[in-house]
C-alpha cells in the first residue's frame, strides 16, 4: 500500500481492477499505457470532456506538448492510480488515511486495524 505515512497495522480485504479500463476513470496523475503501444507509458496532466465532440475526452499527457481525444469508454491499461481512502475498521470504528494505489493493490472493502486483528 502506497501512504504519506507509515502504513496502518491490521490488514485490508481489497478487490483488484480489471486490466483495462475505461479512459473516463482517470485522474490527472494517473499513469496508463494504450492497448495498441503496452510499453509508451503516459501519465495524465489533465483529462477534460472535448466540448466538439460528446462522448470523447482530451487527455493531455506529461511531457506532450498536445492533448488526445479518445472515446470516453476506451479501454485503457492502467499502470498507477493514486486514491485517497478513508478507512474504517470493521470491528472498532478506529478510522485511518491512506492513499493506495488501485492497480497494486486494488479498491479497498475491509480494513481491520492492528488493535483488533
Amino acid at each position: 500500500m502506497s501512504t504519506n505515512s507509515p502504513a496502518p497495522r491490521g490488514f485490508i480485504v481489497t478487490d483488484p481492477i480489471a486490466p483495462a479500463i475505461p479512459a473516463a476513470v482517470f485522474q490527472e496523475g494517473d499513469a496508463f499505457a494504450l492497448p495498441e503501444a503496452p510499453d509508451n507509458h503516459l501519465i495524465t496532466q489533465s483529462i477534460k470532456p472535448c466540448p466538439d465532440l460528446p462522448g470523447r475526452l482530451a487527455i493531455h499527457p506529461v511531457g506532450r506538448t498536445a492533448p488526445f481525444t479518445i472515446r470516453a469508454d476506451e479501454l485503457l491499461l492502467p499502470l498507477r492510480m493514486l486514491r485517497p481512502f478513508d478507512l474504517t475498521c470493521h470491528r472498532c470504528s478506529r478510522t485511518v488515511h491512506r492513499v493506495i494505489d488501485l492497480v497494486l493493490h486494488g479498491t479497498p472493502q475491509l480494513w481491520i486495524c492492528g488493535q483488533c486483528s
